[in-house]
């Protein structure tokens, strides 16, 4: 008997997976929030975006953070940045508190935030070279990340010369080189072609498995979500509030094959019911003003 969709559970794990989870929890923390509250002032009063946080990840987690437009994912990861301050509450790394930027935490958006001017090797110079290492020092190191990226051949190029993915792995070996203890990126292959997010998935994944990095990673992809992360983090709309945070029940190492198997598409349902409750029950049919005199001979 071939299972629907409706009889599927996400929350059932293999052996294997159920493994994996044991061992990640018995990881240290890196990143704890805790109660964080985020509210703006705006012209007809004040506007809650985030409301009571609460969410922790262990060393080498790669933790995703999804939810629908507006509700303070990006807001989100500037405070763990350190570029915005929260109303209320703490973001603590290592059990030390965030009071602005730091090397502990590395950040990647999802423009190319690239120095026009620079090559490629002193783009991820720059920041070695700005914590007082030397310029022989910083290019050996630099060139370590630049490999890591498989950038060698294009260490000398500037960034109007490469396409957007490899801007962005750019972008990716200049926040490893500070070494940072969380890469934080914000939808950092939102701008990329299909084809060309595929290949940063994988080249990111890859990176992940090399190094000791935990990665916190915003994106409105379900399947982006699924396919990267070990746990996902769903924020309700409105003020933005913890949902629910989904261990993903798909094991490691992952494949493209794997968006047709019953735990990825058990996943994504159950994302789907969170982000969009009422969307089943809506009239799905739009206005359509007729334009033409073509008739209504067209399927």
């Amino acid at each position: 008997m071939i299972a629907t969709i409706s009889d599927l559970d996400y929350r059932r794990q293999s052996a294997p997976v159920a493994a994996r989870f044991d061992r990640i929890k018995q990881r240290p923390h890196v990143l704890d929030v805790v109660g964080l509250h985020k509210r703006f002032d705006a012209s007809h009063g004040q506007v809650v975006a985030l409301q009571d946080i609460n969410f922790c990840v262990h060393r080498r987690e790669f933790l995703c953070v999804i939810g629908q437009s507006g509700c303070g994912k990006s807001t989100l990861i500037r405070i763990l940045a350190g570029l915005e301050t929260p109303t209320e509450g703490q973001v603590l790394v290592d059990g030390k508190p965030v009071n602005g930027p730091g090397r502990d935490r590395g950040m990647v958006f999802q423009g190319y935030t690239l120095f026009p001017w620079l090559t490629v090797k002193q783009n991820v110079m720059f920041g070695p070279q700005m914590a007082g290492k030397s310029s022989s020092s910083a290019e050996s190191e630099a060139r370590q990340w630049i490999s890591l990226v498989g950038l060698e051949k294009f260490e000398n190029n500037y960034p109007h010369q490469l396409s957007g993915g490899m801007k962005q792995r750019v972008a990716i070996a200049r926040a490893l080189a500070n070494e940072p203890r969380i890469l934080l990126m914000d939808e950092p292959f939102g701008a990329l072609d299909a084809q060309t997010r595929a290949q940063m998935q994988n080249y990111l994944l890859q990176i992940w498995k090399n190094i000791d990095i935990t990665i916190l990673f915003i994106t409105h992809d379900l399947d982006e979500a699924i396919y990267l992360a070990d746990r996902i983090l769903v924020l309700d709309a409105r003020p933005g509030r913890v949902k629910e945070i989904i261990e993903v029940p798909v094991p490691r190492p992952r494949g493209m094959e794997q968006f047709i198997e019953p735990e990825f598409l058990a996943t994504k349902q159950r994302m789907q019911e969170l982000i969009h409750p009422h969307s089943q029950h809506k009239d799905t049919h739009l206005p359509i003003l007729r334009m033409t005199h073509a008739g209504d001979d067209v399927e």
